[in-house]
């Protein structure tokens, strides 16, 4: 949730609420050039995106009243591909001083310019920094090999900083990783043991020059149990994550339906999506394309434990999930390592996804990732959702949420 002043949360929350929308420009040094409020069109402001599952997260389209040409493009002009903008929403308090909040930095991509009778506006599409790191921007050029033992946020930030791949990013917002070797270990591809460390990268790593370097940034924030993104105040962010506590993590909003102090809450779409369903798991364990164990789990009447279950193979067929891809893990030695993880994709398997879209009047405060509270049995929508993706208009208008939960069936490691 982003954080902001309480002026600014008791405006969101009044009857009537009076928004302003600041864009601020920056050189690609990020050295302050100009901020612009008045030039905004107020027929097309656009949408702020917001959703965690892509590697550019957040996205906007804005117009511009171009009538003195300041915001024509070029390459000695205000809008070229080296500036920056840092995107703010505004609130008036009661005393009308306009209280705003950050809602990232962005890179201009594919500015539009237009002259027709009714006059000259230029249309700004702006994309997070992680843009950076994507598409032809984001290309290794030259093979990249990160060395085993390296501290993992060391690696991401030498991507991320050094002048040969690009435009250098220096802002870095980390939660610390424990440099600690865990219980258990790994085999490489020579059949050395080695014990591992989420701080650290278990194995030397080597990118290709065509290879994306935010490929490289999810991998490495992958092996540190993390995820990694652009944050609002336009930071590179490597945030931990465990399944397990996802859910389990403090909401930080609730939504109430019928509650007559309810000022946001406007309905609800619930959907069953069958994505994350699996009652049938298959593991390898190994260190080269051939096995060394491997192991089936598998909801199935014929064995009393799963006698009359709903997700059984013969009620609903067989939704199979291969760990790795279906090739051996090298993480894994024994064939008790292959039986625990089956165990464990099991639990997090077994049940299905509830997705639910949110109409909101504008909640100017979520974040994707943030875990809300819906309480609304008229629509079955009650309990703990995370929230994955965000569509909040530039303007007063009504906004949607994209949130999720799990509903798993074991909770218990020993009832399998």
């Amino acid at each position: 949730m982003i954080s902001a002043p309480s002026d600014f949360l008791s405006s969101m929350s009044a009857s009537k609420v009076f928004m302003h929308i600041k864009l601020e420009f920056y050189d690609s040094q990020m050295n302050y050039i100009d901020e612009f409020t008045k030039y905004l069109t107020t027929d097309d402001l656009g949408f702020l995106s917001i959703d965690k599952n892509r590697p550019i997260r957040r996205s906007f389209s804005l117009t511009f009243d171009n009538s003195d040409n300041i915001f024509d493009f070029g390459d000695d002009k205000l809008v070229w591909l080296d500036k920056r903008m840092k995107l703010y929403i505004g609130l008036e308090n009661r005393n009308k001083e306009v209280i705003y909040i950050p809602q990232g930095v962005y890179l201009i991509s594919e500015p539009m310019q237009q002259h027709t009778p009714q006059g000259k506006i230029v249309t700004i599409n702006a994309i997070d920094k992680m843009a950076l790191f994507t598409d032809k921007r984001g290309k290794f050029v030259n093979n990249y090999t990160i060395e085993e033992g390296v501290l993992i946020t060391d690696a991401i930030k030498a991507i991320a900083s050094q002048g040969q791949f690009g435009v250098a990013e220096t802002l870095f917002n980390f939660d610390e990783l424990e440099d600690k070797d865990e219980d258990f270990t790994y085999t490489d591809a020579d059949g050395l043991i080695h014990k591992r460390n989420y701080a650290r990268v278990p194995y030397e790593l080597t990118f290709e020059g065509t290879d994306n370097r935010y490929n490289a940034l999810e991998e490495l924030a992958k092996l540190a149990n993390c995820t990694i993104f652009y944050d609002e105040y336009g930071y590179l962010r490597l945030r931990k994550i465990d399944i397990n506590d996802m859910m389990n993590s403090s909401s930080v909003w609730t939504f109430y339906y019928g509650d007559d102090n309810e000022r946001y809450y406007a309905g609800t779409v619930r959907t069953l999506s069958e994505e994350s369903i699996a009652n049938h798991i298959r593991v390898l364990a190994g260190s080269s394309e051939t096995a060394s164990y491997f192991y089936d789990l598998e909801v199935n009447e014929t064995e009393p434990l799963w006698e009359g279950n709903p997700y059984s193979v013969q009620r609903i067929g067989r939704y199979s999930y291969f760990h790795n891809n279906g090739s051996p893990d090298p993480v894994l030695l024994t064939l008790e390592d292959c039986i625990n993880r089956a165990k464990y994709e099991l639990m997090n398997r077994l049940g299905y996804t509830e997705r639910v879209q949110l109409t909101l009047s504008p909640h100017f405060l979520l974040d994707t990732g943030d875990i809300i509270e819906i309480e609304d049995v008229n629509s079955g929508v009650t309990g703990r959702y995370l929230i994955e993706s965000i569509s909040m208009p530039l303007t007063p208008q009504m906004m949607t949420i994209e949130a999720k939960k799990e509903n798993l069936v074991i909770s218990d490691w020993d009832f399998i």
